[in-house]
């Protein structure tokens, strides 16, 4: 009668000691609203965007946050700064906003097609909007003006990201993505061989790419999208990845899941649990520190996302 209790004693420790609670502090700021991604121009100046055109400004590193609505208040979904006073933000109902003042305003950048625009991914002055029916558009003035370009496809191209100027891939939640070489003029779809439902995108190269989705969903091609491997990973709804400046692979999902990359990248197991229902957007500080942010207006902050390493003891003579 006395194996049940210890069985499930020994489960829960075993489960506590795979997950490291307690190591990502919440930040208390005024929304409520669904943050969807966060961005830091250095080690001081951070910025998020989420629902209802929310924008909130960090000048410390994240630990007090002014909050800001945009002009016409829709969802805003990823945000972006070239240097530490030209900003973009984007979303939903053709909402993209410009700001030269370090975010103090936010000024209406007219898009050439109206609709959802759920993906950005910026090189240099150059930045791209992918959404519906296979839209993708581009500036290469920092968001002042734009180019429509298209995949030439008509699904809702969720996640758009660029290694360099020329080469680049997007995805669909409807398990296609795509690649170009020219900026965007022409895409080619790749086939990646997946049931499950694609969220978010990669690219770290003209030939390496990753993905990720639902169930776990995690995947990477080396050969330039002629195949595809599955990696090992923990499994959650995956909604952001990204690498690090050491090229570790970092990525979060539902149930407030922060996922490492191990192994050059080869498995990717659990760093945290926060407690959010569901994180969308993290950024690594160049001062060992990193911001997430999701659901419910969640913003938690690690201070130390390596920990230092431990000093050799000296040697007894």
């Amino acid at each position: 009668m006395r194996i049940l209790p210890v069985l499930t004693l020994l489960l829960l420790l075993s489960s506590a000691s795979a997950q490291t609670h307690g190591s990502w502090e919440r930040i208390t700021h005024r929304t409520e609203f669904t943050l969807w991604d966060v961005t830091c121009v250095d080690s001081l100046s951070c910025y998020a965007v989420g629902d209802y055109g929310v924008i909130i400004r960090s000048t410390d590193g994240g630990e007090s946050w002014v909050q800001k609505l945009s002009p016409n208040q829709f969802a805003l979904r990823h945000v972006h700064f070239f240097d530490d006073s030209t900003g973009i933000v984007a979303g939903f109902r053709s909402s993209c906003f410009r700001t030269l003042d370090r975010g103090a305003s936010w000024i209406p950048s007219p898009l050439p097609v109206s609709g959802n625009f759920p993906g950005m991914s910026a090189v240099g002055s150059t930045v791209w909007l992918s959404g519906e029916n296979g839209v993708v558009l581009r500036s290469t003035d920092r968001g002042a003006t734009w180019q429509q370009q298209s995949t030439g496809s008509d699904v809702m191209i969720d996640a758009i990201s660029f290694a360099d100027p020329r080469n680049g891939w997007a995805s669909s939640i409807q398990r296609k993505v795509f690649r170009t070489n020219d900026g965007g003029e022409t895409w080619v779809e790749s086939k990646t061989e997946t049931f499950l439902p694609i969220t978010t995108i990669c690219a770290r190269s003209a030939e390496e790419c990753w993905i990720a989705g639902y169930h776990g969903l995690l995947m990477r091609t080396i050969d330039g999208g002629k195949s595809w491997q599955r990696i090992d990973a923990y499994a959650t709804d995956y909604t952001m990845l990204t690498f690090d400046g050491k090229g570790t692979g970092w990525a979060v999902g539902k149930r407030g899941a922060i996922v490492q990359g191990t192994e050059n990248n080869l498995r990717w197991r659990i760093h945290d649990l926060t407690g959010a229902r569901a994180l969308h957007g993290i950024t690594l500080l160049p001062n060992n520190t990193a911001l997430t942010v999701g659901t419910d207006g969640a913003l938690f902050k690690q201070y130390a996302v390596y920990p230092p390493p431990v000093p050799e003891q000296p040697r007894q003579p």
